[in-house]
């Protein structure tokens, strides 16, 4: 092949030289810097204080209520159900990883009592990403079946112990908290997480049958345009597994009363 301009060939020993100068002239690579730190932004946490007023009310009116109930502490993903909580005890440097069952529950060790008053539980997801609820369960119950006296000390241990479950308190809250029995009261309408999303549920106590009314169920009673609808825990990816079960309903039902929940199909 011939070039049509030989001399422009000259510049080919120029481009050379001044890379390899550019080469010689670039600084040498310098190891990755790792920067320990931590994100300020607020995430899920509770304090173990609140979580032991929880564990105090349970002890003291268990004998009332479920003798023979179990207490965990549950944490479910309120807005992305691929959430996962990943919960850590904390106080002063210490970082203690907390197991959860399947449910997402956790027991209150009686140790806890002995730690500093900073200790708090934690997640790494962000305020605003758990739902917490204190989960009262009497052992030997069928599946999807839970006993009303296990959902009314649900109601008292939280109500009047940590207050975990996110929800509307004013001070009116308080001050009737103060002078009666929110928990069998009309006042407010307690409720708790079903295991799967539900479909229906049937309440049963001896000859007793109820069904509970559909509106009970999904938030049906609440739409998304209302204002309060983002303070509640259950809104967004829980909304089909909360049932609400208004406490003063049910006055004349024993403890053993059973609530059987129909899971939605697949």
């Amino acid at each position: 092949m011939l070039l049509r301009n030989p001399a422009s060939c000259t510049c080919l020993p120029l481009i050379l030289l001044a890379a390899t100068l550019a080469a010689r002239a670039a600084p040498p690579e310098l190891p990755p810097v790792e920067v320990q730190g931590e994100s300020t932004a607020a995430r899920e946490h509770k304090t173990v204080a609140d979580l032991l007023e929880v564990l105090d009310i349970f002890e003291r009116e268990k004998s009332r209520y479920a003798p023979d109930a179990e207490l965990r502490i549950r944490v479910l993903p309120r807005r992305d159900l691929a959430d996962a909580p990943a919960l850590e005890l904390r106080h002063g440097g210490v970082r203690e990883p907390i197991a959860l069952d399947a449910l997402g529950r956790f027991a209150i060790p009686p140790a806890w009592r002995q730690l500093p008053p900073d200790a708090i539980v934690r997640s790494r997801l962000l305020d605003g990403r758990l739902a917490w609820m204190v989960d009262v369960r009497t052992p030997g119950l069928p599946g999807h079946t839970r006993r009303l006296g296990d959902l009314r000390l649900e109601c008292r241990a939280d109500l009047y112990g940590g207050a975990l479950a996110r929800g509307v308190k004013p001070p009116a809250f308080y001050a009737a908290r103060a002078v009666t029995d929110l928990c069998t009261s009309s006042l407010i309408n307690y409720g708790f997480y079903a295991d799967q999303p539900v479909f229906a549920a049937q309440i049963g106590d001896g000859d007793r049958q109820a069904e509970l009314p559909y509106r009970w169920m999904h938030g049906s009673e609440m739409d998304q345009s209302n204002p309060l609808f983002g303070l509640v825990g259950w809104p967004f990816a829980l909304r089909d597994r909360f049932v609400v079960l208004p406490a003063d309903k049910w006055q004349g039902w024993s403890q053993d009363a059973r609530i059987e929940l129909e899971a939605m199909t697949p």
